[in-house]
């Protein structure tokens, strides 16, 4: 069951805090935006969208992406594109804020499900994995970690 995500919504999820910007019902299934800030060691696990490209809008901060076995460094004033099917991932460097956007739309419907049913990562990672497949997402791996020193 999908939970039906409307611009505005607020959502804090596994350590970083979403906010649905522009929903896949707004444009005919064809863009969805959110926006997102986290701290430092936040990022999701290593992932793909099968369908949907996605554009990273870096507002503030600094984050590491790896993409496709490609390790970088971005930060405010970027913009980072991950073509659909390419696995990627990211972990903050720096307290960071930015805004993803998806390309069939959909994706931002995705984090107000799993924390409306209390799902954490690691811990409920099968669960996680069932819901993440009805928004287009395959989660691959890890997470990225914040380097030492």
């Amino acid at each position: 069951m999908q939970t039906r995500t409307a611009p505005g919504t607020q959502t804090d999820w596994n350590g970083t805090h979403y906010e649905t910007l522009l929903t896949a019902q707004e444009t005919g299934g064809k863009l969805g935006a959110f926006a997102s800030d986290a701290g430092p060691g936040d990022g999701p696990p290593r992932h793909r969208h099968l369908e949907a490209d996605e554009i990273f809008v870096i507002l503030q901060g600094r984050l590491r992406y790896w993409r496709a076995g490609e390790t970088f460094e971005r930060s405010a004033g970027s913009m980072i594109y991950i073509p659909a099917g390419v696995e990627h991932t990211f972990v903050v460097i720096e307290r960071a804020r930015w805004i993803a956007i998806l390309s069939p739309g959909g994706l931002e419907g995705f984090f107000p499900e799993v924390a409306a049913q209390g799902l954490e990562i690691p811990r409920d990672l099968a669960e996680i994995k069932a819901i993440a497949a009805q928004f287009d997402m395959e989660i691959t791996g890890p997470p990225l970690v914040v380097p030492g020193p």
